[in-house]
């Protein structure tokens, strides 16, 4: 194939990538990363998601956490960041890293009515379940020294801002999250956001000390230059994976609930990225073109918590180490949980 066709595919990917999550989506996720971790006092997180937490406390917050908040596997990387360096212990913070992109309420709404309630069920059970379970073996092999840090890094905040300051805040900042991604009439969307961001200057001029606000933008720049670069190359490198996928692909391999037909898809979700739903349309597709159900669940468990772009930052974050044994548990998880709903559910 041209070279320059995969190079303009590349480039493709990352204007669409651009245009469609800078403004509303990235930008307002690395405002709250950095608001986590300079202005949560660790007296609100570490009691109910620290690495010393009640496991039964700790795991349903960060999975109702993921529930709530509707973000794809790249912009959900900011937040997880900021909640270990906040001081998350990482079993609660794998399980929120897991969650948002998969079992957000608005995907398993749209995967129910778009593809049918059978896959939409299967999928947040099996997401729920597989956050839990990686979440607790990577907090068992994981490098503790590494909670130590995020815990001490987060003890110079211990003071902080009260609770209502930040409920203010972090719901001004949700606010411009949701309604820039969610909105699309643009005459509502855009004085809507606009409203929202005068919003949070004055809440951060009313409620916070200039020390506060500047450690806040430290932070929020400290996470964008570190993430914003990698999640390029890995966007750059998915458009040239998804020109040079054969078309007929899946009606040859992915028609029956065979082992090949679960790991070709499952390892497409890994590797290539999808902004947040686009799945959905895209199994889809899938199932229109020949898919058999098995291969389309496993792809469904893979894809929206996973890219080329998050394993490039999530290796920052957490290691070579545990980055891929977190990498292959999504992968063994998905191709038994395809293998085993095609052959009892879907047959």
């Amino acid at each position: 194939m041209d070279v320059i066709v995969l190079i303009l595919a590349g480039l493709a990917a990352i204007q669409d990538y651009v245009l469609a999550h800078t403004l509303f989506c990235l930008i307002p996720a690395f405002f709250i990363a950095g608001a986590m971790a300079a202005l949560i006092p660790k007296r609100m997180l570490l009691p109910y998601l620290g690495k010393d937490s009640p496991k039964h406390v700790a795991y349903p917050i960060a999975v109702a956490s993921g529930l709530l908040l509707a973000v794809c596997s790249c912009t959900v990387l900011p937040l997880f960041a900021g909640i270990r360096k906040g001081g998350a212990g990482i079993g609660p913070a794998i399980v929120f890293l897991y969650t948002a992109p998969a079992t957000n309420i608005m995907a398993i709404l749209y995967t129910g009515s778009l593809i049918g309630w059978d896959i939409a069920l299967a999928r947040i059970i099996l997401s729920i379940a597989f956050a839990v379970i990686i979440g607790l073996i990577i907090s068992k092999i994981s490098d503790h020294g590494a909670e130590k840090e995020g815990a001490d890094a987060f003890e110079k905040h211990a003071g902080g801002p009260d609770t209502k300051r930040l409920f203010l805040l972090f719901g001004a900042l949700l606010g411009i999250l949701l309604v820039g991604t969610r909105i699309s009439e643009d005459f509502i969307k855009y004085p809507a956001v606009a409203g929202l961001i005068i919003l949070t200057l004055w809440i951060s001029s009313r409620y916070f000390t200039r020390e506060e606000v500047s450690g806040w933008m430290d932070e929020t720049w400290g996470f964008a230059k570190t993430i914003a670069p990698l999640l390029l190359i890995g966007v750059f490198a998915s458009g040239i994976i998804r020109e040079v996928m054969p078309p007929d692909l899946i009606p040859t391999y992915m028609g029956q609930n065979t082992l090949i037909a679960m790991v070709i898809p499952v390892l497409f979700g890994i590797f290539v990225y999808f902004p947040t739903l686009v799945e959905v349309p895209m199994a889809r597709m899938f199932l229109d073109l020949g898919m058999a159900k098995g291969p389309l669940l496993a792809y469904m468990l893979a894809d929206p918590v996973i890219s080329l772009p998050s394993i490039l930052v999530v290796r920052k974050i957490m290691g070579n180490r545990d980055t891929g044994i977190y990498v292959l548990l999504i992968f063994v998880l998905s191709v038994l949980a395809g293998l085993g709903a095609g052959q009892v559910l879907f047959s």
